[in-house]
């Protein structure tokens, strides 16, 4: 790991005068108006743009700030951000004098991430709602706020799927970051389950013109330890070493280019029975969704690929709650009589509050040519069978809600 020097910023006044800023240094102090950690975390909270995200991992760019002491079952973390592809990141802005409090910090924000790999989108809302005192759907309320064309299912779905991978952007953030920083991959090794990606940034304040200069820098991030990363999807398990992560982030980008490119051509030929079934634009991602007639957007058909599978799917789901407890059991209660609609076999699957009507096929590999075309017609036929099936369904529930 390398550390840095940086040089310390001066002042030059109208006149041509030049002054070096004074360093403040981070105190444990709670006085009001002290450079002390609480301030630092308001601070970044307020200005998140002033974070170096793009140095460590510029795949979490757009940092939305959604709250701060998230209760946890181990403590509060800090500050909580999101961005509006449904990916988090906790940040931690604390005091680094010694070799133990370092590992305390790096032990916290690792507790933190493991906590939260354990917890649904609903366990999240829940302590959202709590530590913003806001009702509804806070999570993504307060991203769409700044970005007011996001779909809320999907969104819905990406966080859903960060939190099951345990895939976060962890940030330490905090003042007296010097020696010892290489000793933090330790602490990393005992992680593997999680996908995160790991940040240290010193933040260095000076003092000018009766206010402040914030100077952050990163000192350390994940890409130069020697690390595991343990990709969950579903219930399988992949395993690689630091030396394969470069090659499948160049895989990645072509698995990008085949799930625009297919989306886009299955969304323009696609032609379904039920004209007023909205249609989404196509993405780079392994999933587009559906939106059906259920108050709030609590209903979607999700299409999806599973690459680790080499699975392609159609199902109808719901955000956890009571709504989707009720519409499910008034659904459940048609079991035969949609199936028969359906005119395919499906699977109904209903496990902890999240339920699922699910048709899915595998075929040898999910990327290859000679598979694209049988994909497609699988696609356009599931497709219209569950949109002319749970549509109107569900648009008469909605209307005796």
């Amino acid at each position: 790991m390398n550390q840095y020097q940086y040089a310390v910023p001066v002042h030059v006044s109208d006149g041509g005068g030049v002054v070096p800023l004074k360093r403040v240094p981070l105190t444990s102090s709670e006085k009001e108006n002290e450079y002390n950690e609480v301030w630092l975390q308001n601070v970044l909270f307020q200005e998140p743009g002033c974070l170096p995200v793009n140095e460590v991992d510029s795949a979490y760019s757009d940092l939305v700030p959604i709250c701060r002491e998230l209760s946890t079952s181990v403590g509060y973390i800090d500050i909580l951000y999101a961005t509006p592809r449904g990916q988090l990141v906790i940040l931690e802005a604390k005091l680094w004098r010694n070799p133990e409090s370092r590992r305390k910090v790096v032990g916290q924000i690792l507790d933190y991430a493991t906590e939260l790999s354990r917890w649904s989108y609903e366990d999240l809302q829940r302590e959202v709602s709590k530590a913003t005192k806001r009702k509804g759907n806070v999570l993504y309320d307060i991203v769409a706020e700044r970005f007011p064309e996001l779909d809320e299912s999907q969104f819905v779905d990406e966080v859903s799927q960060s939190l099951r991978l345990g895939r976060f952007l962890l940030l330490v953030a905090g003042d007296g970051i010097r020696e010892g920083v290489s000793n933090i991959a330790e602490y990393l090794q005992g992680y593997h389950a999680l996908h995160f990606t790991f940040g240290l940034v010193e933040v260095m304040v000076y003092q000018m013109n009766g206010g402040y200069l914030i100077q952050p820098h990163v000192l350390a991030k994940t890409e130069v330890f020697k690390r595991l990363i343990v990709e969950v999807p579903a219930d399988n398990l992949t395993v690689m070493d630091e030396s394969q992560e470069e090659k499948n982030a160049r895989e990645l980008n072509d698995w990008q280019n085949f799930y625009l490119g297919f989306w886009k051509e299955l969304l323009s030929t696609l032609k379904l029975d039920d004209a007023g079934q909205p249609i989404p634009k196509a993405n780079a991602v392994g999933n587009i969704y559906f939106s059906m007639p259920l108050q709030g957007g609590q209903s979607w058909i999700t299409c999806y690929f599973l690459k680790s599978k080499n699975e392609a799917g159609v199902f109808l789901t719901f955000t956890r709650g009571e709504l989707a407890d009720r519409v499910y059991r008034l659904l459940e209660a048609e079991q035969e009589e949609i199936d028969r609609a359906l005119g395919i076999e499906v699977e109904w699957q209903s496990y902890e509050g999240k339920h699922r009507i699910l048709s899915s096929v595998r075929v040898s590999d999910i990327f290859d040519e000679n598979n694209r075309e049988d994909l497609l017609a699988f696609f356009r036929d599931r497709i219209n069978r569950f949109v002319n099936t749970f549509r109107p369904r569900l648009k008469k529930i909605d209307s005796n809600q």
